[in-house]
Formats: C-alpha cells, sequence, structure tokens
C-alpha cells in the first residue's frame, strides 16, 4: 500500500493499492480454476447473500491436521439438520482460525509440505449432485487439504460454476444451520477472486 495522497498536505488521503487476489479472507471464482468460467464479477448477486450450513469438523481435525470434509460428514450434517438449504453455502468448521496469526495456520513440515483441513473431492462431488449448493467455504488456506498433489477439489468444484471461499473466521460462533451468509465480493472485471467481506446474520 503505497500513499499517493495525505490529508496534512493535500486535505485528503489516497493510498495506491496492489494484492494478490487470493489473499486473507478471500473468494475463488470459477475462473480460478476453469479456461472459461464466471469471474468473481459475474457471480449474480442472489448467490452472494445465502443460507450458511456449517459442517463442524474440529475434533477430529485436532486430532489430525490432515482432516477432511468427507461424504459422512454431510450425511451426518443432514440426519442432525435436515437437506441442506437451496443455493447455500456448506461450511467447514475446523477450528483451524485459531491459528491464523502462528505458523500453524500454514502448517509446514520440513519438506514444506502444508498441512491443513479441507474439503474432500467425494464430498464436494457429493454436493454437486444434491445440487443445492451455491458455495463452499473454509478456515484454512485452501477448499483443498494441506498436503493435495493436484488441487482435486478446486478442479472438481469451481469449473461448475460455483465458488469457493477461503480464510474465513469464527463460524465456531455459527449455528450448524439458520444464519445468512453475505459475500462482499470484489466485482473487477475478469478476477479470478479476491479479497471479500464476510457477514453472517443469525
Amino acid at each position: 500500500m503505497d500513499q499517493k495522497f495525505n490529508y496534512a498536505e493535500h486535505k485528503f488521503n489516497l493510498f495506491e493499492l496492489r494484492v494478490n487476489e487470493h489473499t486473507g479472507t478471500h473468494m475463488d471464482a470459477p475462473l480460478h480454476f476453469s479456461a472459461d468460467g464466471k469471474s468473481v464479477a459475474e457471480i449474480p448477486v442472489d448467490n452472494l447473500i445465502v443460507p450458511l450450513a456449517v459442517v463442524d469438523i474440529r475434533e477430529k481435525a485436532s486430532a489430525n491436521a490432515d482432516a477432511q470434509v468427507t461424504p459422512d460428514d454431510l450425511k451426518a450434517w443432514v440426519a442432525a439438520n435436515g437437506p441442506i438449504p437451496k443455493n447455500a453455502c456448506v461450511a467447514m468448521n475446523s477450528g483451524w482460525d485459531a491459528h491464523v496469526a502462528t505458523p500453524k495456520f500454514r502448517n509446514a513440515d520440513d519438506k514444506k509440505v502444508m498441512h491443513f483441513p479441507g474439503f474432500h473431492v467425494e464430498a464436494a462431488q457429493m454436493l454437486i449432485e444434491d445440487g443445492n449448493a451455491a458455495g463452499i467455504a473454509v478456515d484454512t488456506l485452501s477448499l483443498d487439504h494441506g498436503p493435495s498433489p493436484d488441487f482435486a477439489t478446486h478442479y472438481g468444484w469451481l469449473p461448475t460454476g460455483r465458488w469457493g471461499l477461503e480464510c474465513v473466521a469464527n463460524l465456531g460462533a455459527m449455528p450448524a444451520k439458520g444464519a445468512t451468509l453475505i459475500v462482499g465480493a470484489p466485482k473487477i472485471r475478469g478476477g479470478t477472486g479476491g479479497p471479500s467481506r464476510v457477514l453472517a446474520l443469525t
């Protein structure tokens, strides 16, 4: 961030920003992992204000940093809460946001392989087949778990026209069902995603 004008000298403040699209809490648009998917500016607004379904995998994530949301986790959520709401965002609550200010958030081993939770591609496929999810969200760096060698979940999910959110905080404060998610995605023509202000109403 470079300040071009300051209040003391110019009587207003203005900064020039240079930001990686996929930094901090941010959206992955379909274009991020496809040749011709929708850019972040092309995602309809009614796909950005959606029901929130929170899948809690904190227990297994605390025991295994490479834990993933699986079809069994989704089946357990449906058994407890009913069908996934139409046009929902299905979010993984692994508790990993607690590590955001520490090296454990990336959790790289001595071979530089990262270890953190994510969505298994089979869970993503189950949501695609169900047809009710507009997006998925994680409280980690990636939709795929840390040691993924091939970004299978990104490649399976985003080209279907759906979006993802990464580095989402405070999912532990959300109910499993009943909240509404508001995704303040940047409207940048041709963008593959971008830093987003994400709010939830309960």
